[in-house]
């Protein structure tokens, strides 16, 4: 890629890189000048890493993704049964993150055709769903979609069901009601390990 056509899109500086890593820039220059880190030098000679080689670069080495890379194409989908609970997570995903896209569904049933359509990266779940449990649905979901991340939410928390949910495959489990920072938190985390 030239340097003009890099520019033109979104980059990070050694600077920038390092601060999202708590790492030394002098790190990020090493891991860039030993060719482990895909970069471009500007005309002025400052490195520039665009965001898929650093996400390239972070898989390949088993680190976690800051926020920051989490795609602005990200797919969220949100299965619960109680309207006023998808209403408060959908508002709450699409003001505190711009670029998410949010998709509801209120029962098992809905939330496999919403899975086969758009493959959301993350799956926000509730175990009691009419009609099909969230159990089920969370195999159902990790036997077809194996990158999709799922978070299982429950007003029923206890040790039994985080246990089963968890054998089931989830990724994440969290009692109601949770705060909701710690509710971003835990998506944050689970989207950064499927990137």
């Amino acid at each position: 890629m030239n340097c003009t056509k890099a520019m033109k899109q979104k980059t990070f500086t050694t600077f920038a890189i390092a601060k999202m890593l708590g790492v030394y820039p002098s790190t990020i220059a090493n891991w860039v000048d030993s060719g482990k880190l895909k970069a471009f030098n500007t005309p002025g000679g400052h490195r520039r890493v665009l965001p898929e080689d650093l996400r390239g670069f972070l898989k390949q080495h088993n680190m976690p993704f800051p926020a920051v890379l989490v795609s602005e194409d990200t797919k969220i989908l949100v299965v619960d049964d109680d309207p006023k609970i998808l209403e408060l997570v959908t508002g709450f995903l699409k003001t505190a993150k711009k670029g998410y896209q949010i998709l509801t569904a209120a029962d098992g049933f809905e939330a496999g055709r919403l899975l086969g359509l758009h493959d959301p990266q993350l799956v926000v779940l509730d175990l009691k769903l009419p009609g099909i449990d969230g159990f089920e649905v969370c195999r159902q979901i990790k036997e077809q979609h194996i990158r999709t991340k799922v978070l299982a939410i429950t007003g029923y928390d206890n040790e039994e069901n985080k246990q089963r949910i968890m054998k089931a495959g989830a990724d994440g489990y969290l009692g109601k009601p949770f705060r909701m920072a710690k509710f971003l938190e835990e998506c944050e985390r689970l989207l950064s390990l499927g990137q």
